[in-house]
């Protein structure tokens, strides 16, 4: 449209203007670009307040730890082991799941939350979805009465960073939580603590499910579930980010175990590296699930992976996890493409 406009224009002031008309047609475009481009960015960080907050990449620059419990006497939770198996493989973020039943529970939050705190490490706590059983001691599937009970102990310890609800429009969970239910659960935790971050996790980002999220949680969790390829996986994170259109982060999660839908065994090391780098080059952070993180995993090959994400590691992506400076040229070319 703007060269036809141009045209007219030559046409009209004459031939002694036609030198003159055509230097503008190489710099009008390129003026208009500019100021159209600065006018998106700082309307985009206005709307979104993404350009202030840091809390957009909440899960760190390396890929967050949601390890398989290290146990102690009495089948507690070991927090020293925990915490120093953590500050050796370089990761500064932990997934604890609050269940029925050690180690996995409420109780054993008050002695790691003070060790994390002191050694740099973020915690975040799963709660369990009405679809798993809602078995969350003590507070069971009463989310507001989680929200306020999380949101208050991080007045306490800044480590305690948010909180995930696992498998949130999943089943029966759907219709628990509705819009309106987790905008008040976001609302809850706005009034005690706005840093503290409400993060569901979900499987699927369409259009619908990023309207009926946002306003109402500080970002999701979005899990790739294809453990023996990557082929889609960043479709599915670009894809995501454009229904979301800047409105909360997305946090890609990616599995170091077998699961339930894939039990003839756990994803090989060059797959987890390529899911790794799609997460960490295509989403705001990412996660991994039932990572191997005891003394003795030190010569497991998926844990090897994991902590090359780390701050020093061997990956090209080491400690840039969600960073906005990452370069699609440094990619792994092992493992299937994209």
């Amino acid at each position: 449209m703007e060269n036809a406009c141009l045209r007219q224009r030559e046409a009209a002031y004459g031939g002694q203007q036609e030198e003159a008309m055509r230097d503008n047609k190489m710099r009008r475009p390129v003026a208009l670009s500019v100021a159209l481009f600065a006018f998106v960015t700082a309307s985009f960080a206005q709307a979104t307040g993404r350009g202030e907050k840091s809390e957009w990449h909440a899960m760190g620059s390396a890929p967050c730890a949601w390890a398989v419990p290290i146990r102690g006497p009495s089948n507690t939770l070991d927090v020293s082991v925990t915490i120093q198996s953590l500050r050796n493989n370089g990761f500064d973020c932990y997934v604890h799941v609050i269940e029925n039943a050690p180690p996995n529970t409420f109780e054993a939050l008050e002695p790691l939350l003070p060790a994390a705190q002191a050694a740099g490490i973020s915690v975040w706590p799963v709660l369990i979805p009405p679809s798993e059983g809602g078995n969350s001691l003590p507070y069971k599937t009463d989310y507001i009465q989680w929200v306020k009970a999380l949101t208050q102990l991080s007045l306490k310890y800044s480590a305690l960073r948010g909180v995930n609800i696992d498998d949130s429009l999943i089943g029966i969970s759907s219709k628990t939580f509705t819009r309106s239910y987790l905008c008040r659960l976001y609302q809850t935790k706005q009034r005690i603590n706005p840093k503290f971050l409400l993060i569901p996790t979900i499987y699927d980002l369409d259009r619908g499910v990023a309207d009926r999220l946002a306003g109402c949680v500080d970002g999701v969790w979005l899990w790739w579930v294809n453990l023996e390829i990557t082929n889609g996986m960043r479709s599915l994170l670009e894809d995501s980010q454009f229904v979301v259109g800047g409105r909360f982060p997305v946090y890609a999660g990616v599995y170091a175990h077998r699961t339930s839908w894939h039990q003839e065994g756990d994803p090989v090391p060059k797959i987890l590296q390529r899911a790794l780098e799609i997460a960490c080059r295509y989403s705001d952070g990412a996660v991994i699930w039932n990572l191997p993180l005891a003394p003795k995993s030190g010569m497991n090959p998926l844990l090897d992976v994991a902590r090359s994400f780390a701050a020093g590691g061997s990956a090209a992506l080491a400690g840039k996890c969600g960073g906005a400076n990452a370069s699609a040229t440094t990619l792994s070319p092992h493992g299937a493409q994209p």
